[in-house]
């Protein structure tokens, strides 16, 4: 489900604790982070997008955020759906050229390559689009788990 993206939001910027993930079941890890919370006010449509700085209190290191407003964050996640499923769709095609001439090694290289590279870059793009937030820099924006990371979610009334 993805985030509702609201005028103000609440986040948090965490700090990771463990280097090497815990394992919390079999066959998965976890990562804990700590951090502090504050209230996001966006920019009013239409308007730049914001830079905000904040302190760590784990590390003491200041890090600098751009905030977008609500329908620029809309956008920003709609073009990358669409480059997504533009990857997605490209895929086919590509896996198709295998039909045409399966014996010779180019046709196979170009399909199966192709193809795959085409499935990976668009899942990573639709991961990516789900967790769009509005909130660049120090890789807020990257899938996985980076020293900081913003944790985005509805604001409870003012600050």
């Amino acid at each position: 489900m993805a985030l509702t993206i609201e005028r103000e939001q609440r986040t948090t910027l965490g700090h990771r604790q463990n280097f090497v993930g815990r394992s919390a079941s079999y066959g998965t890890v976890a990562w804990d982070y700590r951090g502090r919370t504050w209230v996001v006010e966006r920019p009013e449509d239409g308007e730049p997008a914001r830079r905000y700085s904040v302190k760590c209190l784990v590390c003491a290191k200041t890090l600098s955020y751009t905030v977008h407003s609500p329908a620029a964050t809309r956008r920003r996640r709609a073009h990358r759906w669409i480059a997504a499923l533009a990857c997605l769709v490209a895929a086919f095609p590509l896996y198709g050229l295998i039909a045409l001439d399966p014996g010779s090694v180019l046709v196979l290289s170009i399909g199966f390559g192709g193809g795959g590279l085409a499935l990976a870059t668009g899942g990573c793009l639709a991961v990516v689009a789900g967790g769009e937030a509005g909130l660049v820099g120090h890789g807020s924006a990257v899938p996985g788990y980076p020293k900081h990371k913003l944790f985005v979610s509805k604001a409870e009334g003012g600050r």
